[in-house]
């Protein structure tokens, strides 16, 4: 299974190869399906489920993310980067195909089994493609990789809902679940394109796997500061995971019909600080730029817990999308600084399984807190824990320095 690729060359001067174009789309298209799947919790408020078992259901797939990387995240490493994707993006099919089926079935239960099943893919699989798009350009222009290729899942994150809430305007009645049948089928089928772009990219493994076997992923928290920087990653997916998972929900029950309003800002906000990163970067330093976005998340929240009407809820999506943009590469490449070259792949997927484990798991607890208070009261909390960020940030650096110093001296 391991003779299909060589150890990668040295990777091209610029960013936008065929290679990374192919990985771009295909991440758009796996995204579209994965946004439009953030709908699946207002569906299931439609057939009569409480906020505790639609925060559980979105919440689910943090918990198969968290296992899949204990169990799986070692082998990051080990096979041909198109072999491991291929593999766990199997997972991630199956869980479109049984959600789909189980509309049909009374038991709202085989949802969990949809959502566990994509998080398979979410903590194992889908960190490959930045581990791949890394590999496949210029080693010293990481930040700009990470940002630009972002930006296709910042976009659709936004377009996937609105193709959905599209679909849903054509059907006799919006609010009847039937009419999320031809939605989440429109879902895999983005999915299935996804995987034609994948397949299409150069194979790639990293050196360090040759004759290696399988590797632990427990050295990569070795220093104090990689593992207050997962701890960020993690709070900062479950944020993420809210907004996404609970929006559709919360501008329903502002009795707004159109999520996409905050999604497409958010969207609008995020590609602006990507684009202009570069020059953001000559005026700000990186460890500024993470508490700053931290702190925008922050009042997102509360911006979103004071909306009544699209034009705040437009306000908070885009200050939401602005500090995503920065922070995302810019914590990310932290931690990847923290780390060894040959254990990129591996670093990956513990930073993004992080990311997934609390975009899974913090709308699990939201539910049932919004379930006993409201979405106002819950998005406070989110604020608090963006500023518990903030003193982790500055805890990590302060142990960074310590290390630097100490290896300076040793």
């Amino acid at each position: 299974m391991r003779q299909d690729a060589a150890p990668y060359p040295a990777a091209a001067d610029k960013i936008l190869s065929a290679n990374y174009i192919k990985l771009w789309f295909g991440l758009l298209f796996f995204m579209l399906n994965m946004s439009t799947f953030n709908l699946l919790p207002y569906y299931l408020e439609l057939r009569g489920a409480s906020p505790d078992l639609y925060g559980s259901v979105a919440g689910s797939m943090g918990v198969s993310s968290f296992l899949a990387l204990l169990v799986l995240g070692h082998w990051a490493d080990y096979w041909s980067r198109k072999t491991t994707l291929a593999v766990y993006f199997m997972a991630a099919l199956a869980g479109n195909l049984v959600a789909i089926w189980a509309m049909g079935q009374p038991n709202l239960g085989w949802f969990f089994v949809s959502r566990l099943l994509q998080g398979v893919f979410m903590g194992v699989g889908f960190p490959i493609i930045f581990s791949w798009a890394v590999e496949v350009s210029p080693a010293n222009r990481k930040h700009l990789v990470l940002a630009w290729i972002g930006i296709g899942g910042i976009t659709a994150n936004s377009l996937g809902p609105t193709l959905a809430e599209m679909v849903l305007a054509l059907q006799p009645e919006a609010n009847d679940p039937a009419a999320y049948f031809p939605v989440f089928v429109m879902a895999t089928g983005f999915q299935l394109v996804a995987l034609l772009f994948f397949l299409s990219v150069e194979n790639k493994r990293a050196a360090a796997a040759e004759g290696n076997g399988r590797q632990r992923l427990w050295p990569l928290m070795r220093h104090r500061e990689s593992q207050l920087v997962l701890l960020i990653a993690g709070s900062f997916g479950g944020m993420f995971g809210v907004l996404m998972s609970f929006g559709k929900n919360y501008t329903a029950s502002l009795e707004l019909n159109y999520v996409s309003v905050l999604l497409w800002a958010y969207s609008i906000g995020a590609v602006f600080s990507r684009v202009f990163m570069v020059r953001i970067m000559r005026y700000v330093a990186e460890r500024h730029l993470i508490p700053l976005g931290l702190l925008g998340i922050g009042a997102t929240f509360l911006l979103l817990g004071a909306a009544e009407g699209y034009p705040l809820l437009g306000t908070a999506g885009f200050l939401y999308g602005l500090s995503h943009g920065v922070l995302y590469p810019t914590l990310f490449v932290r931690y990847l600084d923290f780390q060894r070259p040959g254990e990129i792949g591996r670093a990956v997927t513990l930073f993004q399984g992080c990311f997934s484990i609390g975009w899974g798991l913090l709308p699990m607890m939201g539910g049932a807190i919004v379930g006993r208070t409201n979405f106002p009261s819950f998005f406070s909390l989110l604020a608090a824990l963006a500023g518990s960020g903030i003193i982790l940030h500055l805890l990590a650096e302060r142990a960074a320095m310590r290390r630097r110093a100490g290896a300076g001296t040793s």
